[in-house]
């Protein structure tokens, strides 16, 4: 009984975690750069994406909270383009911590209510398995957001495919869009197949 208390609260909470991590690492980031007017200007659009996430999540305002995730993104790229020099594998990895923070707070809004309500233990045994498949698609997800492109520059660098076509490019993101597709279409392709 006490895991089934724990999974709402870890549900809700994970959203919020990812979110401090984020603004935590952007701030160290931007703190890092030398120049007073860089850092005071990233640091602003920083906060102002932090002040509507918070603000979309106190009064219920959905329509900024993508604004706020943009803002965050925005500030760290921004750090790293314009100031820091471009690091590659650290880009990628905030860039889909972003993008799963999202989706962390759509599988806290779906299924946390679910474990709060009263349930037979058949019905609370397919949500547990449906929220497991969200994780693990979530997680594949993550990992090859930044295993492909790493991949996908080693294998240009060495030659193996040519870098400086548009097919190569275009096949490259048609393959990654695919892959995604398929992740997200993977729960409605097993109901029919059922």
């Amino acid at each position: 009984m006490a895991a089934t208390q724990l999974i709402p609260a870890a549900l809700r909470a994970a959203p919020v975690v990812t979110l401090a991590f984020l603004v935590g690492w952007a701030v160290l980031d931007v703190s890092a750069i030398g120049d007073g007017r860089w850092a005071a200007g990233l640091l602003a659009v920083l906060g102002i994406g932090a002040a509507a996430v918070i603000l979309s999540v106190v009064l219920r305002w959905r329509g900024i909270r993508p604004v706020g995730l943009i803002a965050i993104g925005a500030s760290y790229v921004g750090a790293h383009a314009l100031v820091l020099g471009v690091q590659l594998v650290s880009a990628l990895v905030f860039l889909s911590l972003l993008i799963s923070q999202a989706e962390l707070r759509i599988l806290a809004e779906r299924f946390a209510p679910l474990f709060e309500t009263a349930l037979r233990p058949g019905e609370r045994s397919r949500i547990h398995s449906a929220l497991g498949r969200a994780i693990l698609r979530l997680i594949i997800a993550a990992v090859l957001s930044v295993v492909v492109p790493i991949l996908a520059a080693d294998l240009a660098v060495a030659g193996i495919v040519p870098a400086t076509t548009i097919p190569t490019a275009i096949a490259l993101a048609g393959a990654l869009v695919a892959v995604v597709a398929l992740l997200a279409l993977m729960p409605s392709l097993s109901r029919r197949a059922a």
